[in-house]
């Protein structure tokens, strides 16, 4: 893969051998998903998940559908951004079982389980999101939602090594159009038209035993997104930050800091970039933790949900506002 020279690929990449290695030609990073990411072999060890964001000026939703082959998770956070509550249910199987997730980012995927039913019917240029709980904070949840991939919209597909038997590959799509509702007990809450954003993080790899990253995104109208991290990418020396405006990627080399407050949990972070190419203040307004554990093994991971302010600038060095645009930060320390 290597570049994004030709996003296009009229033939698929495999991202592992028939070992279960990693394919050189994978690594690398592109525009529009290539690789096929079946993983051969290396049981016990494979990580894959599906992350689902969404956000809407009043209120966020987070879902989780994870194979950890050893394990199987499902998760759906919900917060209300102007009551501050929120409400959260998570369910583990043995052996990834009720886990259904594909080698490729625009395949359908599931998670079942009687307590937390978990569905994204992927259709190309829409995905429609769906999730049942009989029992999230003492209420029952149903979600429906329709996510619109417009054709020209463009994401980040990085696959890189992690060590000498070790890699991961990810497609970050974000600032997905979304309408629909969600219904918590007898509330109903309905998506903000051309304010509310869907965004996946697909993700599979096999990882070391202990990993950390660190992950910001957000998204606001007029096509403007980002993506930045770090961690799980620096070994190899590339980079998944990017921005987006109008739905263009522009795919940024330089490492983009992320500088958690020394104290409380909802103080202000900082991210920026040495060239000032990212000139941003995010701003908590709740943080979530969640820590599926298996005995010594757990994946340890906080998300704080919030907005972002202050500076992007373009292709060009154009300087772009940014204004109470919705994301989040999530931070990851795992043994698995």
């Amino acid at each position: 893969m290597n570049s994004c020279t030709n996003p296009l690929a009229q033939h698929t990449q495999h991202l592992c051998d028939a070992h279960g290695r990693l394919e050189p030609n994978a690594i690398g990073w592109s525009s529009r998903p290539q690789v096929n990411c079946a993983m051969p072999r290396n049981l016990g060890r494979r990580k894959r998940w599906n992350h689902w964001c969404i956000t809407t000026p009043d209120w966020m939703l987070a879902l989780t559908f994870a194979d950890l082959d050893y394990l199987g998770y499902g998760a759906a956070y919900f917060l209300d951004l102007r009551s501050g509550k929120s409400a959260s249910r998570t369910q583990l199987r043995p052996f990834g079982q009720g886990c259904d997730l594909p080698d490729t980012p625009l395949q359908s995927h599931a998670f079942r389980h009687s307590r937390l039913q978990l569905r994204a019917d992927d259709r190309g240029s829409t995905i429609r999101l769906t999730a049942m709980a009989p029992d999230i904070g003492g209420q029952p949840l149903q979600v429906a939602l329709d996510i619109q991939r417009p054709a020209h919209l463009e994401s980040v597909n990085l696959i890189c090594p992690m060590g000498r038997r070790t890699f991961h590959a990810t497609s970050r799509q974000l600032g997905l159009p979304v309408t629909g509702n969600l219904q918590l007990g007898g509330r109903q809450y309905l998506c903000t038209p051309g304010q509310s954003f869907a965004s996946l993080d697909f993700a599979r790899g096999v990882w070391p035993l202990k990993s950390h990253w660190t992950r910001a995104a957000l998204a606001a109208p007029g096509g403007i997104a980002g993506n930045f991290g770090t961690g799980w990418c620096d070994y190899s020396g590339l980079s998944e930050n990017a921005l987006w405006f109008g739905g263009e990627l522009l795919h940024l080399e330089e490492r983009v800091e992320i500088e958690r407050p020394p104290s409380g949990p909802l103080e202000p972070w900082n991210l920026y970039s040495a060239s000032g190419q990212v000139e941003l203040r995010f701003t908590p307004r709740q943080q979530h933790q969640a820590c599926p554990r298996l005995g010594p093994l757990y994946a340890d991971t906080r998300q704080w949900l919030g907005c972002f302010d202050g500076l992007l600038r373009g292709p060009q060095g154009e300087k772009v506002p940014v204004s109470s645009a919705y994301g989040w930060v999530g931070a990851t320390h795992a043994r698995w």
